[in-house]
């Protein structure tokens, strides 16, 4: 069997190897390990496109079982593949490896790694801000580079709160900082109105201020992510002051081509907006914060990622596609039956990968319930004693299995 480069590493290979860690498989069953995958992402197979790449997945899937039966990995055993002892021990490669993988990921969920990230993080880009603001003379980026020290300091913080289980004191630190930040530099960007001075703009500060964006974005997410997923609040702080810095970066790059175009001004408007942005977060997390002083449940529902809710919907409606797929075109008869079988596609628990990362599915009941209750309101199913698909349920369910990469239906 030819190596690439990526088989090497851990292909394909591999991959089969650990599907058939807890026990032979047939052909079927080692491509559903594989759809799995693709099911983990919300994708589901009803579209002739995507039905088409499943059974080609199966034809490449049975040449390489072929291949590794030749390569001393796999025994055929009736219909059924099982592992020699050599291919499991292929297989134990790639576990243990994904473990470790897993193990890195946990530990970078955790708040205080977090904290420490961002800690890393701000003190980099003051460093790179600081002298770019003193040199340009920009008002915007020299608020935007004091507020990226300021943030390392809520960092360190952060961190010793999280340890000492003082973490709402430090929220206390965080946003009073956030208020004073906004109130100073809307107070240097009011005075820039009576004694205006216009920003030098030259490559260093435009790169200076695009590379600060890009980077808190990319913090602001992880610290999003991981402050939702512990439902640290001091966390959800400073992921808010991070998504400021990249509206800010925004704000000071049209300061910086405004000054390009002699016109100044426009830099100290920026400076005021950015102060705006600012004190308008920190009140808004200063009224959350006298909640959970007061014993009140916070709720940190509205502070979801955008694409966390768009993900839902979308893998809400693909498999609320599927389930009208499997009513009529797999004979699925009862809602019992549905329930059943759609349990098993979100069922990750017998998938040796997935397992090892520590991947789980919560829920699933809830989600299949809100399909079967959007399927009636949108009076695509008709649930009775037997279940079936309403014209209105065909029709949509038709546009779905169209190929709309070939026109084909």
């Amino acid at each position: 069997m030819r190596k690439t480069k990526w088989d090497g590493e851990y292909g394909q290979s591999w991959e089969i190897a650990a599907a058939l860690q807890d026990g032979p498989k047939t052909n079927a069953e080692i491509v559903d390990h594989f759809s799995s995958y693709a099911r983990l992402a919300g994708m589901f197979m009803v579209t002739k496109r995507m039905e088409k790449r499943h059974g080609q997945m199966a034809e490449r899937i049975e040449t390489a079982l072929e291949e590794l039966i030749e390569r001393g990995w796999v025994e055929r055993q009736g219909e059924r593949y099982a592992l020699t002892a050599h291919g499991r021990e292929q297989g134990k490669k790639l576990l243990a490896d994904v473990r470790r993988t897993s193990a890195r990921l946990r530990k970078l969920a955790q708040p205080q790694i977090a904290s420490q990230v961002g800690l890393g993080v701000h003190l980099a880009l003051a460093a790179l801000k600081l002298p770019a603001a003193l040199l340009s003379g920009s008002v915007g980026l020299l608020n935007d580079a004091t507020d990226t020290l300021l943030d390392g300091i809520s960092s360190v913080l952060v961190y010793f709160g999280l340890c000492w289980e003082r973490e709402q004191a430090a929220n206390v630190v965080l946003v009073l900082l956030m208020l004073v930040t906004g109130g100073l530099t809307f107070y240097e960007a009011a005075r820039r109105l009576f004694v205006p001075s216009a920003p030098e703009a030259d490559w260093f500060t435009f790169a200076a201020t695009i590379l600060s964006a890009l980077v808190c974005l990319a913090l602001g997410l992880y610290q999003r992510y991981v402050g939702l997923r512990s439902g640290s609040l001091a966390l959800i702080t400073q992921s808010v002051d991070s998504r400021n810095h990249v509206i800010t970066a925004a704000s000071v790059t049209a300061g910086l081509i405004a000054a390009l175009l002699h016109f100044p001004l426009l830099d100290t408007l920026v400076g005021l907006a950015v102060a705006g942005l600012i004190l308008k977060s920190a009140i808004k997390l200063a009224i959350e914060l006298v909640r959970t002083l007061g014993d009140e449940d916070v709720d940190l529902g509205h502070y979801q990622m955008g694409v966390a809710e768009w993900y839902g919907q979308f893998r809400q409606a693909q498999l609320r596609d599927w389930m009208l797929y499997m009513i009529e075109k797999q004979g699925v008869q009862t809602r019992d039956e549905l329930v059943v079988q759609t349990r098993q596609v979100l069922d990750v628990s017998g998938h040796a990968t997935l397992r090892e990362l520590g991947v789980q599915r919560h829920g699933s009941d809830r989600l299949i319930e809100a399909c079967l209750e959007q399927l009636v309101d949108q009076n695509w199913l008709l649930d009775q004693e037997r279940l079936g698909l309403t014209d209105a349920g065909r029709e949509h369910l038709s546009r779905q299995m169209k190929d709309k990469r070939h026109g084909k239906t």
